[in-house]
């Protein structure tokens, strides 16, 4: 028997890739969103909860994604999972904010 620790696995490229490549998009889709919340208050009688689910929600489920993947990548874990989630739950909880905010 061998004495020598096991190597852990390295993550594969397709991951490493798809996992960069959806922390810049919810990078651009946390950015959209935060600052597409400010084109609903143009009549000045927007929804107080809907405003603030819209404008601070997206991007921390968005940081949290982000953190989480890079977080996945440096374990050597599936990580492209956590940017994905980032990016739908922000776009869920955007879609939710919009609809407080427009009724």
């Amino acid at each position: 028997m061998s004495s020598e620790p096991a190597k852990p696995e390295s993550a594969h490229l397709g991951d490493v890739v798809s996992t960069v490549v959806l922390i810049v998009v919810s990078l651009g889709v946390g950015i959209a969103l935060f600052f597409g919340v400010f084109l609903w208050d143009t009549t000045g009688s927007t929804h107080a909860l809907g405003f603030f689910l819209g404008v601070w929600v997206p991007p921390v489920l968005t940081v949290l994604g982000i953190v989480g993947g890079i977080a996945a990548l440096v374990r050597r874990r599936l990580a492209f999972v956590y940017p994905l989630a980032g990016i739908l739950l922000s776009l869920l909880a955007w879609w939710i904010a919009e609809s407080l905010a427009t009724a």
